[in-house]
C-alpha cells in the first residue's frame, strides 16, 4: 500500500473518529496508520516525518489505553498533525526535504 493511500485513509478515519470518538478498532486503525507511515519514513530517514508521526502515535496509544478522551481540541491537534504529515509527504514526492512540524504541535 502506498503512503498516499494511508494519509487518505487516515483523513477519512479521523472524520469516523469525530462521529465515534469510542471506537476501539478505529482507534487501533489510526494508530496503525500512522506507525506505518512513520516506518516508511524511518527507512528513508526522513526524520522530521519520522517525528511527527511518532507524536500522534503516542496520541492514540494515550487514547487506546483510555487515559484520554476524544475532545474537539486534541482532534484540531490531530487534523493539524496530519496535514504536516501529508505537507512533508509532498516535500519528499517533490524531491524536497521535509519542513519540520512546529514544537508547539
Amino acid at each position: 500500500v502506498e503512503a498516499g493511500e494511508i494519509l487518505e485513509k487516515l483523513s477519512e478515519q479521523l472524520v469516523d473518529l469525530e462521529q465515534h470518538p469510542n471506537d476501539s478498532d478505529l482507534l487501533n486503525a489510526i494508530f496503525r496508520g500512522f506507525h506505518t507511515v512513520k516506518g516508511g519514513a524511518g527507512f528513508l530517514q526522513l526524520d522530521a516525518l519520522v517525528s511527527c508521526c511518532h507524536s500522534a502515535e503516542n496520541v492514540f496509544d494515550t487514547l487506546r489505553n483510555h487515559k484520554r478522551e476524544v475532545d474537539p481540541e486534541l482532534m484540531d491537534v490531530v487534523l493539524e498533525a496530519l496535514d504536516n504529515v501529508n505537507t512533508m509527504f509532498d516535500q519528499v514526492r517533490n524531491l524536497e526535504e521535509p519542513t519540520p512540524a512546529s514544537d508547539e504541535l
